[in-house]
């Protein structure tokens, strides 16, 4: 690959990298963040819970560089399998490492409200209550019943 058609590689690929690692940062409301009421803790569990886009701009992020560093090799036919070979392991490796380095615990607490319903909050540190436990939830927020 010439240096010609790197550039035009690299102007075509770094903004959607760029839009690959914004994804990444946007992440979701967790799960019964809109919920209020009260009810009683049925169970808690403790879980990892993936980045949004981690994977997505790892892979991206990933592919360029293996690119990047496989056009380096060789000349003609070779440099272009090397190129894409170089995207192909690039591209594995970066959505793995990234979608490890991602992840964060957090703490899915199913609560059975006083309407009868059963909802899963989750809440991103250890809940001070217990299964058995009263709580008052109000926006996801959950408080031990008073």
């Amino acid at each position: 690959m010439n240096r010609s058609s790197m550039r035009t590689l690299v102007r075509w690929l770094a903004p959607l990298l760029a839009l690959a690692l914004l994804a990444a940062c946007a992440t979701p409301p967790p799960p019964g963040s809109n919920v209020s009421g009260m009810g009683v803790v049925q169970a808690i569990s403790e879980t990892q819970q993936a980045s949004a886009g981690a994977g997505m701009a790892g892979a991206i992020g990933g592919a360029v560089l293996g690119g990047l560093l496989g056009s380096t090799i060789g000349g003609g036919t070779g440099q272009t399998i090397a190129t894409a070979t170089g995207s192909v392991v690039g591209s594995a490796a970066g959505g793995a490492a990234a979608a490890n380095a991602g992840t964060t615990t957090v703490w899915n607490v199913t609560i059975r409200f006083d309407d009868g319903i059963d909802r899963l909050v989750t809440v991103a540190q250890p809940p001070n209550v217990r299964p058995g436990d009263r709580v008052s939830v109000s926006n996801g927020v959950i408080s031990p019943a008073r």
